[in-house]
């Protein structure tokens, strides 16, 4: 099920179509009729369940096992909608609220998987108020309709030295785009998959922080291991499929801590050039396994192959950190994270920091709102951004919002419906204990747009 309010029924689509893409609201493990699925006799696909006979086994493990067979036959029926099928499947979240279940998800997804996207799995909060979703899981898929155009979707090996440590693809192929899984530092190509600890077990290259006093470098080692390293193996993946850090159109970064946000920040500029990614940057309950801090997941294009890399930099636009205000390929749109902040690059916390066009969206009663009031700025933003461009709010895809307290939703909704309109992109709602590099930040969005032929399409 999607992430609707049952007051608001069907106001957000459950996927939107745009060019030779599909783009998924986050999904929730639920039965037809709205209800959460809390044990294996409600699902609707017997032969996915987990086979035990034991009671209290099944107990623990139904809510995840359960609600993640009722998501995958959801999607079933959403790609059958445009003549698709599992298997054109590019990417997707798997947002969690409790990894220590991760391998209940993983099992129920080898019966449902034979060649299986690249996915980015990290722990979250809540994903409905009541916190009784312990899955939330959205997507990216490949039209059939468009394989004609673009070629069928296709698995690439990456880098052969480093497999994946889960059931996904590292990297998925569909015409020049490539859609890589959320990398960590974990190093597969040796026995074991040793973590990444520190300076000592990455290469001399990347040990460019270490100041040789025990202090500092055991409190920044390692992060600043841990993403040299996964920017290093996000390179040789692209290497071996033709593309380069260079050709990346979008990074989306889960930190363990967003305290480690300043060092990981300075590795980061070390890997991209002027021209960078388009960023989005939170905390996330726990990201990967075996205490990896870092989970980083990449999207870009092969080049050559008629789809040309443009950062798009809208004028007086300030960076907070290395990236780009949005970054496109061929159609397909990133925009970097965007936050609540004042023209200070404060988080606004009084409707008067608000820009005059965001004002108005404020009603009686939520001038004093931190949520409301920066959910007005950031979506604000981007639409000055979009304006800028010579674009519109209906060539935005996909909506992921983040917040601190999903309790608070309801008005940070308001806001996105008055400002969107009667347009509505498919949507992800996420509860993280850190939404952006920015103290005092509530809520941030990340966006992703299309603005090639075949404009962005609801589905109910």
């Amino acid at each position: 099920m999607s992430q609707r309010h049952k007051k608001k029924s069907n106001e957000w689509p459950v996927y939107v179509t745009a060019g030779p893409f599909m783009f998924f609201s986050g999904q929730l493990g639920s039965t037809h009729e709205g209800r959460l699925i809390t044990r294996y006799a409600e699902t609707p696909n017997a032969g996915a369940r987990t086979n035990t006979s034991f009671d209290w086994v099944s107990d623990m493990e139904a809510p995840v096992g359960g609600q993640a067979i009722a998501i995958y036959e959801r999607y079933r029926e959403m790609l059958a909608r445009e003549g698709s099928n599992l298997e054109h499947l590019l990417r997707y979240h798997i947002y969690q609220r409790d990894k220590h279940f991760f391998s209940v998800f993983d099992r129920i997804r080898r019966t449902y998987e034979t060649k299986p996207p690249a996915s980015t799995a990290v722990g979250l909060g809540r994903f409905d108020p009541l916190g009784r979703a312990t899955l939330c899981i959205d997507a990216i898929a490949l039209r059939a309709s468009a394989e004609g155009v673009l070629g069928p979707r296709s698995v690439l090996s990456g880098s052969a030295r480093h497999l994946a440590p889960a059931t996904f693809s590292n990297v998925i192929g569909a015409g020049p785009y490539i859609f890589l899984a959320g990398q960590i530092p974990i190093d597969t190509s040796r026995p074991g998959a040793p973590l990444i600890r520190g300076y000592d077990d990455i290469p001399k290259e990347g040990r460019f922080l270490r100041v040789g006093r025990s202090h500092e470098d055991t409190r920044n080692g390692p992060i600043a291991a841990q993403t040299w390293f996964t920017y290093d193996l996000i390179r040789q993946h692209l290497e071996a499929v033709g593309s380069s850090l260079d050709q990346i159109l979008n990074l989306v970064v889960y930190l363990q801590d967003i305290r480690d946000f300043p060092t990981f920040h300075r590795v980061h500029e070390r890997f991209f050039g002027s021209s960078a990614p388009a960023l989005t940057v939170t905390e996330s309950a726990e990201v990967g396994h075996k205490g990896t801090l870092i989970e980083i997941e990449p999207t870009a294009v092969i080049p050559g192959r008629g789809v040309e890399r443009l950062v798009l930099q809208p004028p007086g636009w300030r960076a907070p950190a290395h990236m780009s205000a949005a970054v496109c390929g061929g159609g397909l749109v990133f925009f970097s994270g965007l936050v609540g902040a004042s023209e200070s690059g404060m988080p606004v916390e009084t409707a008067a920091e608000l820009p005059m066009q965001a004002q108005k969206y404020i009603s009686p009663g939520l001038d004093s709102d931190p949520y409301a009031l920066q959910a007005a700025a950031a979506v604000i933003r981007l639409v000055a951004q979009l304006n800028a461009l010579k674009r519109h709010l209906k060539d935005i895809a996909h909506l992921t919002v983040y917040i601190d307290n999903i309790d608070r939703f309801t008005v940070v909704e308001k806001v996105l419906a008055d400002v969107l309109g009667t347009w509505r992109p498919a949507i992800t709602l996420l509860e993280v204990p850190a939404v952006a590099p920015m103290r005092g930040a509530r809520v941030s969005l990340t966006a992703i747009g299309w603005f090639g032929k075949d404009a962005p399409k609801s589905n109910m």
